[in-house]
């Protein structure tokens, strides 16, 4: 996936580069016309003073030597004097494989592996021809050209790190909106502040609240849809179980079986319809839920005892293992709902004969609650699916809704706790443990 910031910086960079290479062009334009424009001025300022010199005498004016050292690092002018049929009569260096140049003016002369600036001019009775390197001229224009760019060259890094932090100070009001958006849930479809923010994301802003508005209705509706129609079946269903209990003494015994298939499935039907209002209630509670100082051995000891009965009936040995006496400031309801979820839950796929513990300790700066038993565990790729709502794992023989452990985890949410699940490594059973963590 490609980075927007990524994409940015690299197009400022690029500008950056191609400014720098457009300066480096013309500054080496500048130089390059201020230098050869300099030195043809001295050239011609020579010619004209040697071209003076022949015309006051009949001998050649005396000629400086100069070495290929000084013309090719130094720039040293040679001075030649021809003839006008384009016969050499005198030179301050000799230049092989260089001519007369027949017109008057400047030229730049290529001989052997050098190239020449030469000015030609007409004098009495010869002519005066001016030599010079054009190769110490290309250097000196580069050389020159590189100690401007230079500075350029030194601060591009710093250049660089200025513009990502001005990409990154650009960038924050995306990086804000995303960490808005990221905090939304369906309990918490707040509208996101268009303060603060550039105009070019306004449009977005108003996008983004149109839609979570449209989430709200929905969530809202599918919320009242839930509590109604649990509220709308809770009655009938407990006539149903009464009618049930009073055809008990009145049906045979052939019949009796048929009737107790009912009443189960009845009351599972009743159990579906409870952990809806359950969730509907979960659902409609604020965030701001009601703290207080809990024991929460206590908490955990109510809610085995409510489910004694249950356990019995099924023959589970259920009961509490270590209990430290540990208290925390958290709403005694949300974790009753936790506890209570994860017990029935317990009890319900624990086999006849089987054990359900639930013991209480604090270690790791939190109160630890395990609810372990020996029923047939959950299938290693499932430890997280069956968190989600109607999920239920396959094969297990046992008839549930799927709800117990959303309902457990959205409670445990509010309660500052979170729920793991694992499998026992040395024997059948599985583990749920929740972690309360306390507040510094």
């Amino acid at each position: 996936m490609r980075s927007l910031r990524v994409q940015l910086l690299a197009w400022l960079i690029a500008l950056y580069a191609a400014s720098a290479a457009v300066t480096l062009f013309l500054d080496y334009r500048q130089y390059d016309s201020n230098i050869n424009g300099f030195w043809d001025g001295q050239m011609r300022t020579l010619a004209v003073s040697y071209a003076g010199r022949l015309g006051t005498g009949e001998t050649l004016p005396p000629l400086r030597r100069v070495n290929d050292y000084a013309v090719q690092h130094h720039g040293s002018d040679i001075v030649q004097f021809w003839t006008a049929d384009g016969k050499l009569m005198g030179t301050s260096s000799p230049v092989p494989g260089l001519e007369l140049q027949h017109r008057d003016g400047f030229h730049t002369v290529r001989s052997g592996e050098h190239r020449w600036r030469v000015f030609t001019m007409a004098a009495t009775p010869l002519r005066v021809q001016i030599v010079e390197s054009a190769d110490i001229r290309e250097r000196v224009v580069w050389d020159m050209t590189w100690d401007s760019a230079r500075p350029i060259v030194y601060l591009a890094p710093l250049s660089i790190a200025i513009l990502w932090l001005v990409v990154h100070v650009a960038m924050r009001p995306m990086t804000q909106l995303v960490r808005a958006l990221s905090e939304q849930d369906e309990r918490n479809l707040a509208e996101l502040s268009p303060r603060r923010v550039p105009r070019e994301l306004l449009p977005l802003i108003d996008s983004m609240n149109g839609l979570l508005g449209r989430m709200r209705n929905a969530f809202d509706s599918q919320r009242r849809f839930v509590a109604d129609a649990a509220h709308e079946l809770r009655t009938p269903i407990t006539a149903v179980k009464l009618q049930i209990e009073n055809l008990r003494g009145k049906v045979d015994r052939s019949a009796a079986e048929e009737l107790q298939e009912l009443d189960a499935g009845v009351e599972r039907m009743h159990r579906v319809v409870r952990q809806l209002l359950q969730l509907a209630w979960q659902e409609s509670v604020p965030e701001e839920v009601c703290e207080q100082l809990v024991d929460i051995g206590t908490v955990a000891q109510d809610s085995v005892r409510s489910f004694v009965a249950l356990a019995e009936a099924r023959s589970i040995d259920l009961g509490m293992g270590e209990v430290r006496a540990v208290t925390a400031k958290l709403d005694p309801n949300q974790l009753r709902v936790v506890l209570d979820n994860l017990v029935d839950n317990a009890v319900r796929y624990t086999p006849p004969g089987g054990r359900v513990d639930v013991s209480v300790r604090e270690a790791e700066g939190a109160v630890l609650i395990d609810v372990s038993d020996t029923g047939p565990g959950i299938p290693a790729g499932d430890l997280e699916k069956v968190f989600s709502r109607f999920y239920r794992v396959p094969a297990t023989g046992i008839e549930g809704s799927g709800l117990g452990l959303a309902i457990a985890r959205a409670a445990a949410d509010r309660c500052r706790s979170s729920i793991e699940l694992r499998n026992h490594s040395c024997a059948a059973g599985l583990t749920a443990r929740v972690r309360v963590r306390l507040r510094a």
